[in-house]
C-alpha cells in the first residue's frame, strides 16, 4: 500500500457493514431479531447442504426413504406453523421464540445420534415442529412493531441477516467435514442455536399488542381462509415452495452422484454460498425498486425466474455451469421474496397476525412436504440417462402456476396489488385493518 492511500473494506464487508448501520433506526425487537436470523442461519448453513447427503450417505437409508424423512420434517411444520402463530397472539411472541429455539438446541443435537430410517423420521418430526414455531411468531412481531409502508425493507434486511448466515455456515461446514466427519455439524449447530436462544433470552422485548389475547379456536384459525384473496396468494406461494424445495433435497444428491455432476460434498456447498452472497448484496437495493411495481407482477416474475432456472439445471455440465443455474434462480427467489412477506402480513388484522402468518405458513410447508417427496421420488424413478429430465418438469410446474397471479391481481384489488408507497422514516407500526 502506497503512503497516503487508505484501505478499502471489501465489498461483502461493506454490504454486511451499510445493512447493520440501516436497521440503527429500528426497534430494539428487529434489531435482535436480525442478529438471531444471523446466528441461527449459520446453524443451519452448517447443516442444510449436507443433510441429504447425511440421510443416504452415512445413516444409509435409500433415496425414497430419505425424501419421506424430509416430507415428515415438512409436514410436522403444518400444525406447527398454526400452534406457533396462535400461541404467538396469546401468550406473546417473545414466548414462542424462545420455546423454539430452546427446544431446536436439544432436537438439531440428536440428529448426531440417528441410525436408521426411524430415528431419523422421529428426529425430524420433532425438530421440525419445534423451529417451525419460529416463524409466525416473528414474523408477527415485525409486523407489530413496523409500519406497512416501511415492511418491505424490514423483511429485505431480515433475509440479509439470514443469507449471511447461509455465506458463513457452508464455509465452517466444509472445514468440519474435511477434517472430522459430517456428523460432527450436528453438534456444532445446536451449540451456535444455543447461543442465538441466549440472545433472545437477555434482549429481545415483548411486541404483542394488548387487544390479541382472546380464545384461540381451530374455528377461528380456519377463518382466514375465507379471506379469497389471502389463500390464493397462499396457495401460490406454495406452489412456489413446491418446486423450491428440489434446492435441499434433490440438488444436493443430484450434483453429488458421480453419474451426474459428480461435485465433491465440500464444493457443493459453495453453491449455497453464492446464492446467500447474492442475496445480501441485492436484496435491499431490488426490494426497493420492485416495491414500485404491481405486487401481483413481481411474484409472478420472481416465481418465473426461479422456474426458468430449476430448468436450466438440464443443461449443467460442471461446478460452474450449476453456479449459473443458481445465479438465475437465486435472482427469482430475491423478486420473490421481496414482498411476499409484506403482502401477507399487510392482509393480517392486528389481532389475528399470528395467526394470518401461521395459515400461511403452513399452506408454504405443505408445498416445501409434498416437493420435497416427489422430488425424491422423481430421482430415484428415473433411469440414469433420465433423470436431468426432472429438472424440465420442476420448470413446467412452475411456470404453469404462474398463470394464477392474474386472478389474484383481480381478487386482490387495488389496496393490495397496489405498488407500496414511498417507506417513511419512522418504523413504528401502525394498525392496518
Amino acid at each position: 500500500m502506497t503512503e497516503g492511500t487508505e484501505a478499502k473494506p471489501g465489498w461483502f464487508t461493506g454490504v454486511l457493514t451499510n445493512s447493520v448501520n440501516s436497521i440503527r433506526g429500528y426497534p430494539r425487537a428487529f434489531k435482535v431479531l436480525f442478529t438471531s436470523a444471523l446466528i441461527e442461519n449459520t446453524a443451519f448453513g452448517l447443516i442444510l447442504p449436507f443433510l441429504a447427503i447425511y440421510m443416504v450417505d452415512e445413516v444409509g437409508v435409500g433415496e425414497v426413504l430419505a425424501g419421506v424423512v424430509l416430507m415428515g420434517y415438512t409436514l410436522s411444520g403444518i400444525p406447527a406453523m398454526i400452534f406457533g402463530g396462535a400461541l404467538a397472539d396469546r401468550i406473546g411472541r417473545r414466548a414462542v421464540l424462545l420455546m423454539s429455539l430452546g427446544l431446536m438446541c436439544i432436537t438439531v443435537m440428536l440428529y448426531f445420534f440417528a441410525f436408521n430410517f426411524w430415528s431419523l423420521f422421529a428426529i425430524a418430526l420433532a425438530d421440525s415442529f419445534v423451529g417451525t414455531m419460529y416463524m409466525p411468531a416473528a414474523n408477527a412481531m415485525i409486523a407489530d412493531v413496523i409500519q406497512p409502508e416501511g415492511r418491505p425493507k424490514a423483511f429485505s434486511i431480515l433475509r440479509i441477516g439470514w443469507n449471511v448466515g447461509i455465506v458463513f455456515g457452508p464455509v465452517i461446514g466444509f472445514i468440519i467435514v474435511a477434517s472430522t466427519s459430517i456428523k460432527v455439524l450436528f453438534l456444532f449447530g445446536a451449540v451456535i442455536l444455543f447461543s442465538a436462544f441466549v440472545l433472545n433470552l437477555l434482549f429481545i422485548p415483548e411486541t404483542k399488542p394488548k387487544d390479541t389475547g382472546e380464545e384461540i379456536t381451530f374455528r377461528r384459525v380456519l377463518g382466514v381462509s375465507s379471506n379469497r384473496p389471502f389463500l390464493l396468494l397462499c396457495a401460490l406461494s406454495g406452489v412456489f415452495w413446491f418446486f423450491f424445495s428440489q434446492w435441499m433435497s434433490v440438488l444436493p444428491l443430484y450434483s453429488t452422484d458421480p453419474l451426474q455432476l459428480g461435485l465433491s460434498e465440500e464444493l457443493f456447498g459453495l453453491v449455497f454460498a453464492v446464492s446467500a452472497i447474492m442475496v445480501v448484496v441485492l436484496q435491499v437495493p431490488m426490494t426497493a425498486r420492485l416495491e414500485r411495481l404491481r405486487r401481483s407482477g413481481v411474484l409472478l416474475t420472481g416465481q418465473l425466474i426461479a422456474a426458468l432456472g430449476f430448468g436450466l439445471i438440464f443443461l449443467a455440465w460442471d461446478f460452474y455451469s450449476l453456479v449459473g443455474c443458481i445465479m438465475v434462480i437465486t435472482m427469482g427467489e430475491i423478486f420473490y421474496m421481496s414482498i411476499i412477506s409484506t403482502i401477507i402480513a399487510d392482509y393480517a388484522p392486528t389481532a389475528q397476525r399470528g395467526i394470518y402468518m401461521g395459515f400461511s405458513g403452513l399452506v408454504q410447508t405443505l408445498g416445501n412436504g409434498l416437493g420435497f417427496l416427489f422430488g425424491m421420488w422423481l430421482l430415484s424413478a428415473l433411469a440414469i440417462p433420465q433423470k436431468p429430465l426432472m429438472w424440465l418438469v420442476f420448470m413446467a410446474i412452475g411456470v404453469i402456476a404462474c398463470l394464477g397471479y392474474f386472478p389474484y391481481a383481480k381478487l386482490a384489488g387495488s389496496r393490495y396489488d397496489r405498488p407500496s408507497p414511498k417507506a417513511s422514516s419512522g418504523p413504528s407500526a401502525d394498525a392496518w385493518d
